[in-house]
């Protein structure tokens, strides 16, 4: 239990440093870029893919900048509660673009964790930056008035 418990801090230590470093524009000379031109399907693809094997620094480059500075969202990475362990134990089923108002967009992923047929539902809100699409945190989504529209779209699914 020690273990687990010692690897989980370790693992969540680790994000919140990557996410910090990504947020303040230290990745940019890591050699990884984004790629450009996905749809609001594949952005969030492709940080799924990143996340689940381990490039968090990848993966932070599909995440909104106002997200990755957000003190609340790095608390979450502190206390365990961003799933980071569900996405690596689970593949996804289907992504299904739900509402597109603007700059925003909704979309619903299924998960299926590994080896079960457990199915798992998550909402995400996306914003259209300089043509693209960013993963807003949901608790961001929530406080920030800013986000009003996809509160709206997330909140009919």
């Amino acid at each position: 239990m020690f273990k687990n418990s010692m690897k989980s801090l370790l693992a969540m230590s680790l994000l919140m440093v990557v996410l910090l470093i990504a947020g303040c524009g230290g990745g940019s000379g890591s050699g990884i870029q984004r790629i450009a031109g996905l749809t609001i399907e594949g952005t969030v693809k492709t940080f799924f893919d990143a996340a689940k094997n381990g490039r968090m620094n990848e993966a932070a480059l599909y995440v909104s900048a106002a997200s990755k500075s957000d003190p609340q969202t790095v608390l979450k990475f502190m206390t365990g509660q961003t799933g980071v362990e569900q996405i690596k134990n689970s593949n996804i089923f289907s992504i299904n673009q739900v509402a597109q108002q603007g700059n925003y967009a909704a979309v619903v992923v299924t998960l299926q964790e590994q080896n079960s047929f457990k199915l798992t539902i998550k909402p995400i809100g996306l914003e259209k930056i300089n043509g693209e699409w960013y993963i807003v945190d949901s608790d961001q989504i929530l406080t920030d008035a800013k986000y009003k529209v996809l509160q709206q779209l997330l909140g009919n699914i």
